[in-house]
């Protein structure tokens, strides 16, 4: 398995020479199997040079798994040349909204008020596949979703290829009581507890043991309390799910757009400094940087 990290910014592109060395592109993860099965998650604005690398191998099956329909996490997509090569077919999966299919949802960012090209005018084939939580089997990957805490219906994937095995979280927030502050009685209080403390339990189990998980990251630990509620983890989050679910790499990703790169040098060595306080060396902890590729 190869990883690829095309776009590891969150929220919206920042190029210039201050994010330069980590990237500017939006969330875009490219996975390639030992017998050639493309996996490509999310498709922010670093899908484009996937396709560009990808065109000329035409015709192609590419497999594109949406954590969620936030405009970071799709805006690339209409620039992914293989979407106008006939011949070519494109699966894409991912959340429905509660009241749109996930191919009508990427449909509206095409229409002709805000794009040049329809949707229904693009020469390769298009699939769309309404996920849940389930377990898929594509080409020599096993893919598992599973929900995650974002203001929309998001999912975060687990590949395994043989014994290898990697978790991508998409946007996430660990889930805390909202309601700590709210007039409830002790066992409302109580009951709200046990479910948050399960929903957390269930995301350390999803990446129990994994060769890399690529975290959401965006905040620092300061940052964090005036950014409540919004679906993002600080850097402290991931590496608390790292070290709880015992997994070999840590990977910051989804990088706050204000960030530059010598912030992100201070945020990295921060969490290693972090992760070594609490007597944990032999977790390995990276920060995304786009253009880098990962052999597992």
């Amino acid at each position: 398995m190869k990883i690829r990290f095309c776009g590891v910014r969150g929220s919206i592109p920042t190029p210039g020479k201050e994010t330069v060395r980590y990237g500017g592109n939006t969330a875009c993860i490219e996975l390639t199997g030992k017998e050639g099965t493309i996996l490509i998650f999310d498709s922010g604005t670093g899908i484009r040079t996937i396709g560009d690398r990808l065109a000329p191998n035409s015709p192609l099956t590419i497999h594109l798994f949406l954590s969620h329909t936030h405009w970071d996490h799709i805006h690339g997509f209409p620039f992914f040349i293989p979407a106008y090569i006939p011949k070519n077919v494109i699966n894409i999966y991912g959340p429905p909204h509660f009241d749109k299919t996930l191919s009508e949802i990427m449909a509206q960012q095409m229409v002709y008020s805000y794009f040049p090209v329809n949707s229904d005018e693009l020469s390769a084939t298009i699939n769309y596949r309404d996920l849940k939580e389930e377990t898929l089997q594509v080409g020599e990957f096993t893919v598992k979703s599973k929900l995650m805490n974002h203001p929309v219906t998001c999912f975060g994937y687990r590949v395994t290829e043989g014994y290898i095995s990697i978790v991508y979280t998409g946007d996430n927030e660990p889930y805390y009581n909202f309601m700590a502050n709210s007039v409830v009685d002790d066992s409302e209080r109580e009951e709200i507890e046990m479910i948050v403390k399960e929903q957390n339990s269930r995301t350390v189990e999803f990446a129990k043991g994994v060769d890399v998980l690529i975290c959401d990251a965006q905040y620092l630990d300061t940052e964090y309390p005036t950014k409540i509620g919004w679906g993002h983890s600080t850097t402290f989050h991931a590496l608390d799910l790292a070290i709880k679910a015992e997994v070999k790499h840590l990977v910051i990703f989804h990088h706050e757009p204000s960030r530059s790169d010598d912030k992100m040098d201070e945020l990295l060595q921060y969490t290693i400094d972090k992760c070594n306080e609490l007597q944990h060396k032999g977790l390995k902890i990276t920060a995304a940087i786009e253009g880098e590729e990962i052999d597992l």
